[in-house]
C-alpha cells in the first residue's frame, strides 16, 4: 500500500497539491460508498466489457446532470438547492475509478 504522503513529495505545484487533496475526497467518498452498497451493484453482470458499459451510462447521467445543474446556475445565478455541482464532480471521478478498476479487472 502507498502512504499518500509519498505523492505529496513528487508534486511541485499549488495545483497538483489541491488535486491531490480532491481525489482523497473522492476516495473516502468512493470507500463509503462501497461499504453502502458493496460491488454487486456495479459488477451484476459475468462480462467485464456489460459492467463497463452500465458504468459508462451511469456517467453520462452525471454529465448530463451536471450540465443542467450549470445551466441553472448561468440562468439564475445561483447554486443548486438540492445537488451540489461538488458531489457530482465527486461521484464523476469515481465512475471513472471504477471504470478503470473495471478494466484492469481489479473489481471485486
Amino acid at each position: 500500500m502507498t502512504d499518500t504522503k509519498y505523492y505529496q513529495n513528487q508534486l511541485k505545484t499549488d495545483m497538483g497539491n489541491h488535486a491531490l487533496n480532491e481525489a482523497m475526497s473522492c476516495i473516502l467518498l468512493f470507500d463509503k460508498k462501497q461499504q453502502d452498497y458493496g460491488s454487486k451493484n456495479i459488477a451484476s453482470f459475468e462480462e467485464r466489457d456489460m459492467n463497463m458499459l452500465g458504468v459508462a451510462i451511469r456517467l453520462n447521467d452525471k454529465v448530463q446532470r451536471m450540465m443542467n445543474l450549470l445551466q441553472k446556475r448561468i440562468k439564475t445565478k445561483g447554486e443548486p438547492n438540492n445537488e451540489s455541482i461538488k458531489d457530482n464532480a465527486r461521484d464523476i471521478a469515481n465512475y471513472g475509478l471504477i471504470l478503470s478498476l473495471l478494466e484492469q479487472e481489479l473489481w471485486k
